[in-house]
């Protein structure tokens, strides 16, 4: 029994990863997120702008593909630490950019941030096509619910923390060079997430691969749980690439948002991303993802149509239904990473992992590459034609906002076809599923509740 415990226990070291995914996410949230859109967006760049700057990181996973025949040369530890020191570097060049007098114009500025963007975009694609396959050949196939959420739950807390002090330094100093302060903060937590990588153990018995490998790409792309994982990952992000395009023009243009409140809302959805993560690991391990993963796109449509109803003038522009909605997004967004990552660690073969893993990170990210930047375009060109709302119904109103946001309700609600679809023969049914979450589990902590009355009760 003590030896079966000790097969199904963590190795020793993992816990660096946490500490890595901490700092590192600390790092690229600040750099790749909320903070850099502000920062343009207060530069002037547009919707278009915006789009490129979401779309250079997905676009250049792309490499991945080429990298994964390097890796299993190299070694997974060794490629891995190599590139993210080399990354680093840009990320203090765009710090320098952002701290540079006032002389240097907006416009020179926002295109100097998009080149290191472009460089630090290389590298990452590059030398990110080992981590997962690293971490799945270390980690016990019984574990990997438990470490992915406790690995999901340092990354949404990181961003919390990091988008609450943006919040108050961004509202604190009111200026443009303020920004580069954050990035400079994202360079030493890039450093600093550099230390904890090189503390993770590498995969025991690794024998690197010479000579020139020639996958069977079409054969791995055609193998039919993979091919069913692809076209709903694929079809859900289409749809959800158009937020990072639309939020913050919304909350600034439409609903007059501070940048402070926008970092404040970033941070909320997180914590309650972390602590959605977190309650939600073991929960994989027992009934499967896909159960997890039709809940969750659930919660993720309902939210999303509220949005709609917002941004249409129906549902009042108030604090708390940010909030609310923000809570929806959180925990579905936090699901369905976690319950995809899992059951893609589970369904792709030993042979070939690494160029699975490439093929799937590649196909998903220039889906959130490409399409950041068609519906910038989308939302420019609609900007220049509707001048004017156009209003159908009496409380409802439609704008540009409100259209963009129908259109990913819709293309959401296509991409249930796909998951309906999705292979995974020990998880129970997303029905049974929601029979435990809200009859039994319900009826079980009552019971549990009631437990220190029943004494009070006559017997029978």
């Amino acid at each position: 029994m003590e030896e079966n415990k000790s097969a199904l226990a963590m190795p020793p070291g993992v816990a660096n990863a946490y500490w890595f995914q901490a700092f590192n996410t600390t790092s690229w949230s600040l750099i790749l997120g909320m903070p850099m859109l502000l920062y343009l967006k207060n530069l002037g760049a547009t919707a278009t702008v915006l789009g490129i700057t979401v779309a250079l990181i997905p676009l250049f996973s792309a490499l991945q593909i080429p990298a994964a025949n390097f890796v299993e040369r190299m070694g997974y530890k060794l490629f891995i630490v190599r590139g993210w020191t080399t990354r680093s570097i840009f990320i203090l060049g765009i710090a320098i950019i952002a701290l540079w007098p006032e002389a240097l114009a907006a416009e020179h500025r926002i295109i100097l941030v998009l080149l290191m963007l472009a460089c630090f975009a290389v590298v990452r694609g590059i030398s990110m096509c080992g981590y997962l396959p690293w971490i799945t050949s270390i980690v016990p196939e019984s574990q990997r619910g438990a470490f992915l959420s406790r690995d999901t739950m340092c990354m949404y807390l990181a961003v919390a923390g990091t988008m609450l002090l943006s919040s108050f330094w961004v509202n604190l100093f009111q200026s443009q060079r303020a920004f580069g302060a954050v990035f400079l903060v994202s360079y030493l937590a890039a450093l600093t997430s550099v230390f904890f990588i090189r503390r993770i153990p590498d995969v025991q018995g690794f024998k690197p691969r010479f000579g020139t490998v020639h996958p069977p790409w079409k054969e791995m792309l055609r193998y039919p749980p993979f091919h069913r994982y692809l076209s709903f990952t694929v079809s859900f992000n289409v749809f959800v690439a158009a937020l990072s395009v639309i939020w913050v023009p919304f909350m600034r243009d439409s609903y007059q948002a501070s940048g402070s409140l926008i970092l404040g809302l970033s941070a909320y959805s997180s914590g309650i991303a972390a602590l959605t993560s977190r309650l939600t690991g073991s929960v994989a391990d027992r009934v499967g993802s896909r159960p997890l993963l039709g809940f969750a796109s659930g919660l993720v449509i309902l939210g999303q149509c509220l949005w709609m109803a917002m941004s249409a003038g129906v549902l009042p522009h108030k604090t708390i239904i940010l909030f609310v909605i923000t809570t929806f997004g959180g925990t579905g967004f936090a699901m369905i990473g976690m319950a995809s990552t899992r059951l893609m660690m589970g369904l792709v073969p030993v042979m070939g992992r690494s160029h699975f893993f490439a093929i799937a990170n590649v196909a998903n990210s220039l889906t959130m590459g490409l399409m950041p930047i068609v519906w910038g375009l989308v939302f420019d060109g609609m900007g220049r034609v509707m001048t004017d709302p156009v209003s159908t119904v009496s409380a409802w109103t439609w704008n540009r906002y409100s259209l963009i946001y129908a259109g990913i309700v819709v293309g959401l609600l296509v991409a249930q076809f796909f998951r309906h679809r999705l292979d995974e023969p020990k998880a129970i049914s997303t029905e049974e599923f929601m029979h435990i979450l809200f009859i039994q589990s319900p009826a079980r902590l009552v019971a549990r509740a009631m437990q220190p009355f029943r004494r009070f009760l006559p017997p029978g």
